[in-house]
């Protein structure tokens, strides 16, 4: 079966390809807060919140363990890479109930 249109829309043909599952659409949304996290998808009035969102941990602030030059264990606290104004790459799921933010949209 051949895949057209965005990459976006690609990505959904193949999991709807490989049978059920529980997000409805990928969507484009803009961060409007960062403490309390907020979003906006595209073509909604309202903003979503913690409540209603779930964040990909490599989109907030964390720590993490590192080795470097071969043997120095060390943790390092990796920043968040989103700003007010930030796109995001959000997937629906349970009927637009909760939005799962992938990732950070960039243009290249």
């Amino acid at each position: 079966m051949g895949k057209e249109g965005t990459g976006a829309s690609q990505l959904a043909q193949v999991i709807r390809s490989l049978g059920y599952n529980d997000f409805d659409r990928f969507e484009f949304a803009t961060v409007t807060s960062l403490i309390p996290t907020k979003i906006r998808v595209d073509g909604m009035k309202i903003e979503l919140d913690a409540y209603d969102i779930v964040m990909a941990e490599h989109l907030t602030d964390h720590t993490r363990d590192v080795t470097i030059n071969g043997g120095v264990l060390s943790t390092m606290v990796v920043k968040s890479p989103l700003t007010v104004g930030s796109r995001v790459i959000v997937a629906s799921m349970s009927d637009g109930q909760k939005y799962v933010v992938l990732d950070k949209a960039v243009m290249i």
